[in-house]
């Protein structure tokens, strides 16, 4: 049986939407983004709850392939966010359209498919993956909507495999405490290369202040630990 590649599949993928520019979405890159919709998450300070159904994904990606492919000598990279990626049936003929391009690629995940992500890691169809940590163990079924086993294997996996960088991403919840951010930093995090903790947009955010404090708690966690969105 035949076996179909990518360019055979690029007229039927659809997707949410795309940012044509974007300066924080790739450490250190300037990259376009593409969203595909469809999470299986429910997060309540979620900023994207507007592409958490896969009937959202109405937008020809081959006319976006189109135009990225006319823009590649301005753009370093592109990346793959949602919604949630891996829950896609077209990520990976995706990915390989955009690895054609020869642009680097980053994947945005929350780590509920580890297969998915071992996956693209392993073709080389990845060059950087963010997994967005959510809570502690304890809260994380009652925060998310999932268990959180899969993301723990998904986490490990990064942590093992040394193709690509990785950053571990928590949104600072007015629902998570400083004793939970330690508990995370102390049963998931622990030891991983990166650990980005982002400013909550919702409303009862933390203080700059109390950010700075809870990150001091848990700077020793990561090789790095650096905050976003202050």
């Amino acid at each position: 049986m035949k076996q179909i590649s990518w360019q055979d599949q690029i007229t039927s993928i659809k997707v949410a939407g795309w940012q044509k520019l974007s300066l924080i979405d790739y450490p250190g890159k300037m990259a376009a983004v593409i969203f595909l919709a469809g999470c299986n998450m429910r997060c309540h300070y979620c900023h994207n709850y507007q592409i958490l159904d896969t009937k959202q994904n109405r937008l020809a990606f081959v006319k976006i392939f189109d135009e990225l492919r006319r823009r590649k000598k301005w753009l370093e990279a592109v990346v793959v966010s949602g919604g949630e990626p891996t829950i896609s049936p077209v990520l990976i003929p995706l990915l390989c359209a955009l690895r054609s391009l020869g642009l680097l690629i980053k994947l945005d995940t929350n780590g509920t498919r580890p297969d998915v992500v071992r996956q693209v890691v392993t073709m080389g169809l990845v060059d950087y993956v963010a997994l967005d940590v959510k809570a502690p163990p304890t809260k994380y079924l009652s925060m998310t909507g999932v268990l959180i086993q899969p993301v723990l294997n998904t986490v490990q996996l990064l942590k093992q495999q040394k193709q690509i960088p990785y950053m571990l991403r928590t949104t600072l919840s007015p629902r998570l405490t400083a004793s939970d951010l330690f508990e995370m930093g102390r049963s998931i995090v622990n030891g991983a290369l990166c650990w980005q903790i982002q400013q909550c947009r919702t409303e009862g955010a933390y203080s700059v202040a109390e950010v700075q404090k809870m990150v001091a708690i848990i700077k020793d966690y990561a090789l790095y630990v650096v905050v976003k969105g202050l």
